[in-house]
């Protein structure tokens, strides 16, 4: 999976995929895609695949249950990377109206 795919988008196109090889005949279990798909996961998602591995029997987890999971975490991952962004504005903003007003005090004496 690349960086800048979604999750969604992803396991679309795996289904896609997985269904076009058994319209050919070929038998692949849900359970086999799910394995695939966390194994091909970006390394942003490596604590996402451990908790999933750790509290979950991958054995019986079907490919509808992760793709259900696997974009709650991403919009939390994505959140948090967008987080020090807007934290570092609020910082600019804030500084720039403080420069403001010191200058005003300072004209006023």
């Amino acid at each position: 999976m690349k960086e800048s795919k979604s999750i969604s988008n992803y396991c679309s196109r795996v289904k896609a995929n997985t269904n076009q090889i058994k319209r050919y005949g070929d038998k692949i279990k849900d359970v086999c895609v799910g394995e695939k798909i966390i194994c091909s996961l970006t390394a942003k998602f490596e604590y996402v695949v451990c908790v999933i591995e750790e509290s979950k029997d991958t054995d019986s987890m079907t490919f509808e249950q992760l793709k259900g999971s696997l974009p709650t975490h991403e919009v939390k991952i994505k959140r948090r990377q967008d987080e020090p962004l807007e934290q570092a504005l609020q910082v600019k903003v804030f500084f720039f109206f403080f420069k403001m007003i010191m200058e005003k005090i300072t004209k006023l004496k």
